[in-house]
């Protein structure tokens, strides 16, 4: 359970940042049966907004930490999305879709998620 200082902070910093920041949409796809070999089959999808930003790895970083160099960052303000995101979730910023790779990191206020994502076609 979050404290109350947290969740303010998280209130806060949403509050600061409404209508600031890139629109984006998460999309996430449930899948709740397999096929017959086994793999997941893709179910009903929600969709959630969210305000953030979308910006590159610093490349010597990326290179030392042997992230892709078409991999992105997404930085999502967690009071401004009604979920938290997870891997394989689909986003849409700047008119480009993108899944998440990897949560890098939360805040310890719970206030942003940092993600690293990867450039994918149009899911829909």
């Amino acid at each position: 359970m979050a404290s109350l200082l947290e969740s303010e902070i998280k209130k806060q910093v949403a509050s600061a940042f409404k209508g600031v920041l890139l629109s984006g949409t998460l999309r996430r796809v449930a899948s709740t049966t397999v096929d017959s070999f086994g793999d997941l089959v893709p179910g009903t999808a929600t969709t959630f907004s969210f305000e953030g930003i979308r910006e590159s790895f610093n490349a010597a970083y990326a290179a030392d930490a042997g992230i892709p160099v078409t991999d992105i960052k997404i930085l999502i303000i967690a009071g401004l999305l009604d979920t938290d995101p997870i891997k394989d979730d689909q986003i849409l910023i700047r008119g480009q879709w993108h899944k998440v790779r990897a949560i890098l990191e939360r805040d310890p206020a719970n206030a942003t998620h940092v993600l690293q994502c990867f450039e994918i076609v149009d899911p829909t």
